[in-house]
């Protein structure tokens, strides 16, 4: 009998050198299972192999690989990752290719996630830096420094008040302690 993942929504948000993408790592490193990382460039990522998917052993297999994000014409990205199974799936900088509007196979690929074994994560320098979609579904929000106004994400985020305060706390911290950052976690 196969275990089920617990098809975790993970945002991670926070400024330039907080610490995103080194916590992403730790979590991707100590995972059994293999991680995707969708980016823009390979910036933060150079020493993971890059993998167009175009084969099926890109999806195959333990351990992180990068893909660049490029979806102009039709078998790119969001076609290519439609059906992503077992594993995690990151969308690192995810505002450098998605707007507000959520394409279709992401809002499938985020809803159908537990049958798909998926965890996924996204990753933005702030609260207006990732689609509100991903925060309707966030299991949990990793959250760093970050500068920008978090009232534009109001009607999504699932307790509003308390990510308030978690910035206020957060950032207060941060003046001290660039790195600082807290796990919220919904239920």
């Amino acid at each position: 009998m196969e275990i089920e993942r617990t098809a975790k929504m993970v945002v991670i948000l926070g400024a330039n050198g907080t610490g995103k993408t080194t916590i992403l790592k730790n979590i991707l490193n100590q995972s059994p299972d293999k991680s995707l990382v969708v980016a823009p460039d390979v910036i933060g990522w150079e020493d993971y192999p890059l993998v167009d998917l175009d084969r099926p052993d890109d999806y195959l297999g333990t351990g992180i690989r990068t893909h660049i994000f490029d979806d102009r014409k039709k078998g790119g990205t969001l076609d290519k990752i439609e059906y992503f199974k077992k594993g995690n799936l990151v969308f690192d900088d995810c505002r450098a290719y998605f707007g507000d509007k959520t394409d279709p196979r992401i809002h499938k690929l985020i809803i159908r996630r537990r049958q798909r074994m998926v965890d996924i994560f996204a990753v933005g320098h702030g609260f207006n830096e990732v689609p509100p979609k991903f925060f309707t579904f966030a299991t949990e929000i990793i959250l760093f420094r970050t500068t920008d106004n978090i009232a534009r994400r109001k009607n999504c985020l699932k307790d509003f008040e308390m990510m308030v305060e978690a910035q206020r706390r957060v950032n207060r911290i941060a003046k001290n302690n660039p790195h600082h950052f807290e796990v919220i976690k919904f239920t």
